[in-house]
């Protein structure tokens, strides 16, 4: 099992690794050191740091890092061609936190390699985050070699989906080894409203009921978006609900 990897303690210390290997991929496909720039929202000089390995370095040593960043780098190609204009800080931001999920998963269970669980859960949840894992690495594996963006896209929206997993259940395991208590803060009462609102509304206007596709696949991706909000709406309901228990503030 591979050590957590140095220095991965924020997304935005990970940041110049992603651009780093997005340069070297953009570079491969044939685009010149200003055409990059522009796209990663560089100087020219720093991509010719990325590209002699003198800035973003240790990029190596990351596991899983092209199969995330594979991604990323298939749709900044098409907006360069394209010129759509250069890549969005949360998109590097996102590449970035599931590399961090990844990281922390895999640290999880080295430590449950040396010092074995004798609690059930425990034992149970680090089987579940193993499972995880393997899955989102499996799923990314066939989306890079099937060549139909729909199927691509459908692969990776599960693989990202198992690495989301993989994060709540290493932060479940990590609350159960520190015995956290049971405090938590909840959005206010009037945010957690107006999110239900707005997660109502997007349940109303049914996808994969209102639009007309042939694509077998692209209706999936659909009815995923339709599944995924009425999920939303039920997490943020179950929040209003724990608001309501919560104890009024004494004057």
């Amino acid at each position: 099992m591979p050590k957590g990897i140095p220095g991965m303690r924020s997304e935005e210390r990970l940041i110049p690794m992603i651009r780093a290997r997005l340069a070297e991929k953009l570079a491969a496909e044939g685009f010149r050191v200003h055409e990059i720039a522009t796209a990663l929202n560089v100087t020219q000089a720093a991509v010719t740091q990325y590209l002699k390995r003198k800035r973003g370095a240790g990029r190596e040593s990351v596991p899983g890092l092209d199969g995330l960043i594979d991604p990323v780098a298939e749709k900044l190609v098409k907006r360069v061609r394209s010129r759509l204009g250069p890549i969005e800080t949360v998109e590097l931001l996102d590449a970035a936190r599931q590399l961090m999920a990844v990281d922390a998963g895999r640290t999880v269970l080295e430590r449950g390699e040396s010092e074995p669980d004798r609690d059930a859960s425990l034992v149970l949840l680090r089987e579940r985050l193993k499972l995880e894992l393997s899955a989102a690495e499996r799923y990314l594996e066939l989306a890079n070699k099937t060549g139909d963006d729909h199927i691509k896209l459908l692969l990776r929206m599960i693989a990202s989906d198992s690495i989301k997993h993989a994060d709540v259940v290493s932060q479940v395991i990590s609350w159960l080894e520190a015995g956290t208590g049971r405090r938590f803060e909840l959005p206010s009462k009037e945010l957690l409203g107006s999110m239900l609102s707005m997660e109502d509304s997007a349940k109303e206007e049914s996808l994969q009921e209102g639009v007309t596709v042939d694509h077998p696949i692209a209706r999936l991706l659909l009815t995923w978006i339709d599944m995924d909000e009425a999920k939303h709406g039920k997490m943020v309901s179950k929040m209003l609900a724990l608001d309501k228990k919560r104890p009024s503030p004494r004057h």
